[in-house]
């Protein structure tokens, strides 16, 4: 089988991609490799980092801009995908200011363009699509479940739920993947746990919300739950939850940090009217249907990506 991965050269792809080739599928990879962080060193060392930890090459890579049909028609010419994930996008849902304008070209117009040409191929016949919880909005139940309303109350969560609705569109086969939360080595898009991190390695402060609860999702799980996605017939035409399904407070994920830096400090805030009202992640359809099991708690996640980042030297090149 042959399996597109767009964003292949990412946080989550390039762990996609690595346990795809592992597994012997024939895979190709689309990725415009840019950042939106303004830490050109870390991003540089991020991609770096990934070819050191994932050692199996693809077939295929492209580098290309989403926002481009004619690089996406491109690729689906030469490399002829069966199955196409889709991972590309804007990896940020707080972005800083000037690079808000785009969410909307990238996230939305970008999956839009991926839909078309996929849809007119004649050998593709199975898309991927990775939504986020940010879709849902402020959660409303505990755990939430893939079947309330979408209401999201951010850009960011907008073109993830737009691009579901689009997918369902499809003639073609679609499975639709909500993940929250994901954490490990080499992320690179700023997000509270890898920041939380970083300053407990460099030995600054932080600080964190106050009362803020998330389902901590390691990528070794979401990568599995991908690939449950890939291979299982009974993921066609579903939505899935893939998290590790249990609610922490981030002042749990705080102090676990500390345990392993014990002169890290960090305040804590007051949430802003702007905060997410988020939680745990329900994932028994994706435990009934594809037999999803994660298995790393925050303790366990926490402990292996500090011991890859003490491994790959990750200080000497990031910082």
């Amino acid at each position: 089988m042959k399996i597109l991965v767009t964003g292949g050269s990412g946080f989550i792809g390039s762990a996609l991609v690595d346990e795809l080739l592992h597994l012997g599928f024939d895979v190709g990879v689309f990725d415009a490799e840019v950042s939106f962080i303004d830490k050109p060193k870390y991003f540089k060392a991020a991609l770096k980092h990934r070819k050191k930890v994932y050692k199996n090459v693809p077939s295929y890579t492209n580098k290309g801009d989403i926002r481009k049909k004619e690089d996406i028609q491109r690729v689906f010419d030469e490399f002829h995908p069966e199955v196409v994930v889709h991972l590309a996008g804007f990896p940020m849902v707080r972005p800083l200011l000037k690079y808000e304008h785009l969410m909307i070209p990238i996230n939305l117009l970008g999956s839009l363009n991926l839909l078309d040409v996929f849809e007119n191929s004649t050998y593709a016949n199975k898309i991927i699509y990775t939504s986020s919880s940010m879709s849902y909005g402020n959660f409303i139940r505990t755990p939430q479940p893939e079947d309330v309303m979408l209401s999201p109350i951010s850009a960011y969560g907008g073109t993830k739920a737009a691009g579901e609705y689009f997918v369902k569109l499809s003639k073609k086969g679609w499975v639709i993947v909500r993940p929250t939360t994901v954490y490990g080595y080499t992320d690179a898009a700023n997000r509270v746990t890898q920041v939380l991190l970083d300053a407990a390695i460099q030995g600054k402060p932080a600080w964190i919300v106050r009362g803020e609860k998330l389902d901590f999702s390691y990528i070794k799980d979401v990568v599995d739950g991908l690939v449950r996605c890939i291979e299982s017939p009974r993921a066609l035409y579903q939505t899935f939850n893939i998290s590790y399904g249990k609610q922490r407070s981030l002042q749990d994920f705080a102090e676990i940090v500390k345990t392993h830096f014990p002169d890290f400090t960090y305040e804590i805030k007051n949430p802003t009217t702007k905060q997410v009202s988020h939680g745990a992640l329900d994932i028994s359809k994706a435990r009934k249907l594809l037999k999803f099991d994660p298995k790393y708690n925050v303790e366990k996640g926490i402990e292996e990506t500090l011991q890859l980042m003490k491994k790959y030297n990750w200080v000497k090149d990031a910082y």
